[in-house]
């Protein structure tokens, strides 16, 4: 990289440190729209990418007295990127089109043998969690989210209300969040991508 890149980067870091908007702005400006492309290439919707840098800047500004000059601002940038990602498809991986997105991850890190791995290690631990679910929450899960129902058709379907369904749902996803076990598959995937881009 080269040296005057390094020292307009470490002196607007350090006027950053100090409260300085426009040496804010400007790394603003300088590494925006491609931490935003960067993050859309692994997220469904380009909005979800936008609110994950506008949130990564915040954070920035917001720890500015703990920015440390020397270090390159942009690898930084990236790994609080990588890290918002990581933490946006986690809240999501019950979502079908959502757990479509590790897919990119795994292109990415790991060869086709590893990945299938990886893919059946991740849908067994969902799976096992859809077994300690009741029957009926689980089929209605199932039929919503792995099947793309809608709550109507499912209702008629079951013979329940359309509100049971809802609340149905509400709970198995609950349940999921609390008690999703593929830290050490996603970190996996996630420090691999961080050495590729970022380092």
């Amino acid at each position: 990289m080269p040296e005057g890149k390094i020292n307009t980067d470490e002196a607007l870091v350090r006027k950053i440190k100090l409260g300085d908007e426009k040496a804010f702005q400007l790394i603003y400006e300088k590494y925006c729209r491609q931490l935003i492309h960067f993050a859309a290439s692994y997220l469904p919707d380009i909005s979800d990418a936008e609110e994950i840098i506008q949130n990564v800047f915040v954070e920035l500004w917001e720890k500015r007295e703990q920015l440390d000059p020397e270090r390159f601002v942009k690898n930084y940038l990236y790994k609080v990127t990588v890290n918002k990602v990581y933490n946006h498809l986690k809240r999501k991986v019950v979502e079908r089109k959502y757990l479509q997105c590790f897919d990119a991850f795994e292109t990415n890190t790991v060869n086709e043998a590893e990945k299938k791995i990886y893919r059946e290690e991740l849908d067994g631990i969902l799976r096992q969690l859809l077994e300690k679910l009741p029957e009926q929450q689980r089929n209605i899960f199932y039929l919503s989210r792995w099947e793309g129902l809608p709550n109507k058709e499912i209702a008629d379907q079951l013979q329940i209300s359309i509100r049971t369904v809802e609340n149905q749902v509400y709970r198995a996803v609950k349940y999921i969040r609390e008690n999703i076990k593929t830290d050490h598959l996603i970190i996996f995937l996630i420090s691999e991508l961080m050495l590729s881009n970022c380092l």
